[in-house]
């Protein structure tokens, strides 16, 4: 805020303590309920509201050097005090809107990835049994077929791909399934761990690892095989996002939701959560896709690079664990992936 802009708040601020030291006005005080709201959509936080507040004291103060600026500051309570309460209401109606704005966008996203699961397992559950016919058939017909003829060696094809296809409908399956799994005590610190090395054998050395383990002994309650899977899918995603060359952070604290000082988000119930994140220091999801990643078959990758299922499925494990994922980016600084689990604590 430029306080030398005629149009600015700041200036403003000051014209209406001059007018209501000369004039003790009600029309000031009108003003700077006003003002008050402005404050609140120039985007001035609460922490710095204080501050403002004293500069414009402090300026007014300057137009009148034979008075203690204690003895000013007491006399244009009134103004200091129409603007506190004006941007607090101002602030707090903000803050609501706009949390009653992402439990609606929550909701509809939640809504509608219930309905491709719903979709998407039933397709993929015949198209699995279709498969099982073929697989069946061509089996038996490569009995048949003498070893090393073009005929056996074709059919061998056939079966590989239909066993990559049959994996496919799996990780479709795994986004759409509903029933419930057997879950287990998992600390998410040693999946992390065991995860890691398995991967880290892989992957190209320009791919940094870093971890930030606030706790390293929370727990939570899954299918271990799902956790790591979970983190496998993130990893690999965020290796695609930094093009091989970068850092990938996992960071792991907890955090508490109440509704009196931090309302938790709109799919979860008040309580203490683990948060596991996963950063990347790659180029970033553009905001007008950010929200169809987690659909199944949805990819920026291009043509034969990534099924598009990989965050689909991180997103149905997430659901089955009783948690809750989002995603936070911005181009150009990379992409963080925020889950929320239930602690378990035994």
């Amino acid at each position: 805020m430029n306080a030398g802009d005629a149009a600015s708040p700041s200036l403003q601020y000051v014209q209406l303590l001059r007018e209501y030291w000369q004039h003790n006005g009600e029309e000031a005080l009108i003003c700077a309920a006003d003002l008050g709201k402005k404050l609140v959509h120039a985007g001035l936080p609460p922490e710095d509201i204080g501050e403002f507040q004293q500069q414009a004291l402090v300026t007014l103060g300057r137009d009148l050097p034979a008075i203690a600026l204690e003895e000013v500051a007491e006399r244009i309570t009134p103004p200091l005090i129409e603007v506190l309460v004006a941007y607090g209401l101002a602030f707090r109606e903000q803050t609501e809107l706009r949390y009653a704005l992402d439990i609606e966008k929550r909701m509809e996203q939640n809504h509608k990835m219930e309905a491709l699961g719903t979709l998407s397992a039933g397709i993929a559950h015949d198209f699995n049994t279709i498969l099982g016919v073929i697989l069946g058939y061509t089996e038996m017909t490569l009995d048949l077929a003498p070893v090393g003829t073009p005929t056996h060696r074709n059919l061998q094809h056939v079966i590989a791909a239909t066993l990559r296809a049959r994996d496919l409908v799996a990780r479709i399956l795994a986004f759409g399934r509903r029933s419930e799994i057997c879950k287990t005590p998992v600390r998410i610190a040693d999946s992390l761990d065991e995860s890691l090395a398995m991967l880290g054998m892989t992957l190209p050395p320009s791919v940094v690892l870093r971890t930030e383990l606030v706790q390293s002994d929370l727990v939570v309650l899954a299918d271990p095989g799902e956790m790591q899977q979970l983190i496998v899918d993130l990893t690999i995603n965020a290796v695609h996002a930094i093009a091989e060359r970068g850092v990938i952070t996992f960071a792991l604290d907890t955090v508490t939701f109440d509704p009196a000082t931090q309302p938790a988000p709109p799919e979860l119930p008040p309580g203490e959560y683990v948060r596991f994140r996963v950063r990347d220091s790659g180029c970033g999801i553009s905001s007008s896709v950010i929200d169809r990643i987690f659909e199944p078959f949805f990819t920026t990758k291009a043509v034969g690079h990534g099924s598009g299922l990989g965050l689909s499925v991180v997103y149905g494990i997430v659901q089955r664990m009783g948690g809750a994922i989002s995603v936070k980016s911005e181009l150009g600084h990379g992409t963080e992936f925020e889950m929320l689990y239930p602690r378990f604590i035994a």
